[in-house]
C-alpha cells in the first residue's frame, strides 16, 4: 500500500498535481486500468483508448471500491487541472479525479514504484516468437520446476503458477497487471517468471521497465499484419526486445533469418546463446533426432556435451522449442547433467499438438496454428509421425475474422498442398461473414474440399468419416474455451467438442 501522494511524487519530472492534505494521504491498495478489478482502495487508472475513454467506466470501478481515480488528458474530454468531483458523461462520481497528460506513458513508472520494482526481486524471462511462444515458456518452466525451482507463468494459456493458471485476456499483460502479477510471485518466493511477450505488447508498452533476467527468439515469420501493416514492421517490433532491453543473457533461434542477424548484432546483452538442429557450431544443437508414434528421441550437445532424450512431443517445430528452453536452462546456469534429467519430465501443452485417441476411431492433434507457416509446420509434423501409405491425413480449420486477410489463401493454398482431405470450418468469425472468410481461404484450393460453418457439426463429421488409422488434424483454436460470433463469446473448446464426437460415433456403431 501507498499514499497517493508518494505515489505521484516527482512523477516523471512532469507536473505534480496540487493535493489538499485530505486526499494526498488517502491510501492506495491497488492500481488497476480495468474498472472490473477494482477493490476496496483501489486507484483506478482512466487511459484515453483508440475508441473510448477509461473515465466511460469510472463509476463502474468507484462502485467497486475505486476511492481515486487518474484519469489522462485528452482532447476529447474537458481538461481538468485539479483534484474534483465530476459529472462525467452521465456518472456522478464522488471520488476525487486527478487529470494527468501523457499518464499512458507514464503508467510503468507508475506501477513500478507502486509495487516496489519486482523484476528486480526475480529472475524473469521473456520469450517472443511468431510460433511457439507458448509452449516453450511452458517447456521452460517444466524444466525449471523439475529442477527444483519454484516457477511462474504469464502467457495465452493463463497466468500463475504451472499446473493452476488463471485466465488471461492477453497473451501479455498491460504493464499495470504484469507488475502486480510479478509482485504477487515475489512474495510468494518464486525464484523465476517466465513469461511470453507479443509484437503488441513490445509496440503498446505493456512491458516496459520490465527488466529481464534473459530473453528468448523462437522464430519469426507473418503474423499480425492488421496491426503492424507490413512483415519489416512486424520484425522491427520483435527486434526491439532483445535491442532495447537489457539481459544477462538471449537465447536465438540460429535456424533463423532473425534469429541469425540478432546474433551477430551488438546489444545490451552480456551473454548469447544459440540453439540450432543444423548448425553443428551452435551451443545447444540436436545431433540427431527421429519421431516416432509417442513423440520424438534423439541426441544432442549442450556446449559440447552430449546428452539424450526421449520426450511426448510431436514435430519439428517442437525440438526447436525444446531445444530454446535448454537454451533458457543453460542461461540460468543448469548444468547437462541436470537438463538431461529434466527432460524426462516434459509434456505436451493444452491446445499446442494435443493427441486425443480412442480404440478403433482416427487420432486428432488439437493445435493452435493459425498462421501458414504454423499449419504448414503442423501438418509436416503430423504426417511425419504416420507409419502407412494408407493412413490419410485430415484437416479441418478456418480463419479469424477481422484480422489479417492475407494469410487466408495462403493457408488455403498450405492445406490443399499438405493434407488429404480439407473440411473448412469457422474459427472465431467475430463481425466478419463466415462465408466471405472461406471464400478467401479456398481462392487458391484447386482440390476437392467440404465447408461446415458449425465447427461441433465439422468435427462429428471428420471423426464419423475418417477411418481408425487416420489422423485428423483439427487447427485454429487449440486451449481456447469461447468461440467469438459477432460480438459474443460463446462456450466451445475443441478438445471437449472431439470426445463427443468421439462418444457420438462410438453411440452409432
Amino acid at each position: 500500500m501507498m499514499t497517493l501522494k508518494a505515489l505521484l511524487a516527482d512523477l516523471d519530472g512532469g507536473e505534480m498535481p496540487l493535493l489538499t492534505d485530505a486526499v494526498a494521504q488517502k491510501i492506495i491498495s491497488q492500481l488497476t486500468v480495468d474498472s472490473r478489478d477494482a477493490i476496496a482502495g483501489s486507484a483506478f487508472i482512466a487511459l484515453a483508448g483508440f475508441n473510448s475513454h477509461g473515465m466511460t467506466y469510472a463509476e463502474q470501478a468507484v462502485a467497486k471500491g475505486a476511492h481515486v481515480i487518474l484519469a489522462e488528458k485528452s482532447p476529447g474530454l474537458v481538461k481538468m487541472d485539479s483534484v474534483v468531483s465530476v459529472h462525467h458523461q452521465g456518472q456522478q462520481l464522488t471520488v476525487p479525479v486527478i487529470w494527468l497528460a501523457d499518464l499512458a506513458k507514464r503508467c510503468a513508472n507508475l506501477a513500478k514504484r507502486f509495487y516496489g520494482h519486482p523484476s528486480r526481486q526475480l529472475k524473469v524471462i521473456g520469450v517472443t516468437g511468431t510460433n511457439g511462444k507458448t509452449s516453450t515458456a511452458h517447456y521452460i518452466a517444466q524444466l525449471l520446476s523439475a529442477s527444483g525451482f519454484k516457477v511462474g507463468l504469464l502467457g495465452t494459456l493463463g497466468n500463475g503458477w504451472l499446473g493452476a493458471l488463471t485466465a488471461s485476456q492477453n497473451t501479455t499483460l498491460d504493464v499495470i497487471t504484469l507488475n502486480r502479477w510479478l509482485a504477487f510471485f515475489a512474495g510468494n518466493q518464486a525464484d523465476i517468471v517466465v513469461m511470453e511477450v507479443s509484437s503488441h505488447a513490445i509496440s503498446l508498452a505493456r512491458i516496459a521497465g520490465i527488466e529481464f533476467c534473459g530473453v528468448a527468439l523462437t522464430q519469426v515469420t507473418r503474423d499480425h499484419l492488421d496491426f503492424h501493416h507490413t512483415e519489416q514492421a512486424y520484425q522491427s517490433v520483435k527486434k526491439q526486445l532483445f535491442a532495447d532491453y537489457p539481459s544477462q543473457f538471449q537465447v536465438l533461434n540460429l535456424d533463423d533469418a532473425i534469429g541469425r542477424e540478432l546474433a551477430e548484432e551488438s546489444t545490451l546483452s552480456s551473454r548469447k546463446l544459440g540453439y540450432s538442429w543444423q548448425k553443428s557450431s551452435a551451443d545447444i544443437y540436436a545431433m540427431s533426432s527421429m519421431l516416432y508414434e509417442q513423440g520424438m528421441k534423439g541426441a544432442l550437445t549442450i556446449s559440447q556435451t552430449p546428452i539424450k532424450f526421449d520426450v511426448p512431443l510431436m514435430g519439428q517445430f517442437n525440438l526447436e522449442n525444446m531445444l530454446c528452453a535448454i537454451g533458457v536452462n543453460v542461461g540460468l546456469g543448469l548444468s547437462a547433467k541436470q537438463i538431461e534429467a529434466a527432460l524426462t519430465h516434459l509434456k505436451p501443452v493444452a491446445g499446442r499438438m494435443q493427441c486425443l485417441r480412442q480404440f478403433g476411431m482416427a487420432t486428432v492433434v488439437i493445435d493452435y496454428a493459425h498462421t501458414p507457416d504454423a499449419l504448414q509446420a503442423l501438418l509436416i509434423a503430423v504426417r511425419a509421425h504416420l507409419s502407412s501409405p494408407n493412413q490419410k491425413l485430415w484437416l479441418v480449420f478456418g480463419c479469424g475474422g477481422d484480422r489479417d486477410q492475407g494469410k487466408r489463401p495462403l493457408m488455403g493454398q498450405v492445406a490443399e498442398d499438405y493434407a488429404d482431405k480439407v473440411i473448412l470450418t469457422d474459427d472465431n468469425p467475430r463481425c466478419e461473414s463466415p462465408q466471405h472468410i472461406v471464400q478467401q481461404i479456398s481462392a487458391a484450393m484447386q482440390k476437392p474440399f467440404q465447408v461446415i460453418h458449425d465447427r461441433a457439426e465439422a468435427v462429428a463429421t471428420v471423426i464419423a468419416q475418417a477411418s481408425p488409422g487416420d489422423v485428423v488434424v483439427l487447427a485454429g483454436k487449440g486451449h481456447e474455451s469461447t468461440q467469438e460470433i459477432a460480438g459474443r463469446k460463446i462456450p466451445m473448446q475443441d478438445e471437449n467438442l472431439v470426445n463427443q464426437a468421439y462418444q457420438c460415433k462410438r453411440n452409432s456403431l
